[in-house]
């Protein structure tokens, strides 16, 4: 098995048949679970980080940090590929909380995993992701982890799933939208309101964003639509990208208000 950059549990060896699970703890020290069966009070939602991306010259991959969520909790990123999963998450409205690179997983065949986020959606459901560019996620040696990842996952009663990134005019809308997800951008509630009753029915972008803000230039219209955009409290009608002339309706989003 190829050798896994910065993998903090290579020294570890599980010779049972079950899965085992290692996160850090206080002061660094690891925990352990073996994943027989449902464990207590295992919540990897609120794990810190187990390991982190190597900083090198010329590097590929561009690190940061995502503030997620309603309460801007940083989400550490390994990749753009990770930051576009996080806005995709962010933006669904179904995750409430995120914890990044959460824990390992020794499997007994010498196989090492590192999922990349743990989330906790709105039903309380805990979802393991993994985020794979689709040209890569076919590869055996990840198919493999990922089977036994999913299995894992399903003796905790977890979800489980790949992400690969949205692409074009998906990727480009998503980072439009989020740049203006901020508080600053959320309308005026009586203005929110009166904007869901004219989009009742089918309007263009060009005409909500001028009845949010009907000043020419200097107007913030298109901002305050955008994060409306963001909590799916507006919705297009249309696939593509965004521009003036595309139709929009309310929607049923739960965001800021």
């Amino acid at each position: 098995m190829p050798i896994l950059h910065n993998n903090p549990y290579a020294d570890v060896v599980n010779d049972t048949p079950h899965p085992l699970l290692i996160t850090k703890g206080m002061g660094g020290r690891r925990k352990w679970w073996f994943l027989n069966e449902p464990a207590r009070d295992l919540d990897p939602v609120t794990f810190e980080p187990c390991r982190r991306s190597s900083e090198f010259p010329h590097r590929r991959n561009y690190p940061g940090l995502y503030p997620f969520g309603d309460d801007r909790n940083m989400v550490m990123f390994e990749s753009l590929t990770e930051l576009a999963c996080l806005m995709e998450l962010d933006h669904g409205g179904e995750v409430v909380r995120v914890a990044a690179q959460p824990f390992g997983l020794v499997f007994g065949d010498r196989t090492i995993h590192y999922p990349d986020f743990a989330a906790r959606l709105r039903d309380g459901t805990t979802l393991i992701v993994d985020v794979k560019p689709l040209e890569f996620a076919t590869h055996d040696r990840f198919v493999h982890a990922a089977v036994l990842t999913e299995k894992a996952c399903a003796s905790q009663n977890w979800r489980y799933c790949v992400m690969h990134g949205c692409q074009g005019w998906q990727r480009d809308n998503l980072e439009w939208m989020c740049a203006f997800r901020y508080e600053e951008y959320i309308p005026d509630p009586a203005l929110a309101i009166e904007l869901a009753d004219f989009l009742a029915v089918p309007r263009t972008m060009e005409e909500a964003a001028f009845r949010l803000d009907p000043r020419e230039g200097l107007g913030i219209g298109y901002a305050l639509l955008s994060n409306m955009m963001f909590h799916r409290r507006v919705v297009p009608l249309e696939q593509g990208p965004l521009y003036p002339g595309l139709m929009v309706i309310a929607g049923d989003g739960e965001g800021k208000k």
